[in-house]
């Protein structure tokens, strides 16, 4: 399915999601992925308002999803083919050893992907962004996806944004563990230090190019943005998530502390302890396969909370 992905509809994630206003940064550059979407064109890669995505499945086989950047300042958008999965083989192997070595991350805000080397010392070592904060990721150890009955652990496993050593969403191949992964090849050792090329090559331009260090990412489904496209003008349920910040994330926390959920500080921000305390209430009220720690009319409903539209 093919929609129009404009700038506007990525603001209205943003507050449908309570994740930090995108003008709050200064303007400044921010990334975002969509899981399970990819650009249609290779127009896509110049900024501008809006672009045509398709919206696709993830098979963890080929570079099905969009790595994007978007400039608040301008109101503009530019969208990369990559994934925001790990590859097939890799997850087979995590299978075997009890999830480790693979994960997935968990769609939400995260607020400082920086300026560094991806494998430092070693002869693939690249220009990358590097995610420097522990962030929760799902281990699979029963098959090869990820479901919600899965694994979530919050830690830093050192995965990055970086080349995906890939032609394009038609290959079988690409390079990630877990890593977020943009189609193209590294100036690297291993390449005999030729040029970046591919969508990488302009992706990582583009930022640094900037006198910018750091740069938030946000990361959401291709239906997130499908929803948002196809509703138009309607109001929409609003979600929390990892990484929102309100109001209604304290209202939240403080049900789920007169439930037996929530030990900590009502202070608005959904971080790990708030991760924790949804997933483990959606555990019990919903069962292991319903617990995907997003909070929505559903499990606000459990909640005892009146639940807003945006």
């Amino acid at each position: 399915m093919a929609i129009t992905l404009k700038e506007a509809h990525l603001r209205r994630l943003c507050a449908i999601n309570n994740f930090p206003a995108p003008d709050g940064i200064n303007g400044k550059m921010i990334f975002f992925g969509l899981r399970g979407c990819l650009p249609l064109t290779e127009a896509s890669q110049q900024f501008d308002q809006q672009h045509q995505v398709e919206i696709t499945p993830v098979n963890y086989l080929n570079p099905g999803c969009t790595i994007g950047q978007w400039l608040p300042a301008e109101g503009k958008i530019a969208l990369f083919p990559g994934s925001t999965v790990p590859h097939l083989s890799g997850v087979r192997q995590g299978v075997g050893r009890g999830g480790q070595g693979v994960n997935q991350l968990m769609t939400g805000y995260y607020k400082d992907y920086r300026k560094g080397i991806h494998k430092a010392g070693t002869p693939t070592a690249h220009q990358a962004f590097r995610q420097i904060e522990g962030r929760p990721i799902q281990r699979s150890t029963d098959d090869a996806d990820f479901d919600n009955d899965d694994r979530v652990e919050v830690r830093n496993p050192f995965d990055n944004l970086h080349a995906a050593w890939s032609m394009g969403g038609n290959q079988s191949s690409f390079s990630s563990l877990g890593c977020q992964v943009v189609v193209g090849y590294p100036q690297c050792e291993r390449r005999e230090n030729r040029p970046d090329s591919g969508p990488w090559k302009i992706f990582k331009s583009n930022a640094y190019s900037l006198a910018q260090e750091s740069f938030p990412y946000i990361l959401l489904n291709g239906g997130d943005a499908r929803t948002v496209a196809l509703n138009e003008g309607t109001l929409l349920p609003a979600k929390l998530r990892f990484g929102s910040q309100s109001a209604l994330v304290g209202q939240v926390q403080t049900k789920l502390q007169a439930q037996g959920f929530y030990e900590g500080i009502q202070d608005g921000s959904f971080g790990e302890r708030t991760l924790r305390s949804v997933l483990d209430f959606q555990t019990a009220k919903f069962g292991p396969d319903a617990d995907d720690g997003i909070v929505g009319p559903i499990t606000a409903t459990e909640l005892g909370i009146t639940w807003p539209t945006v």
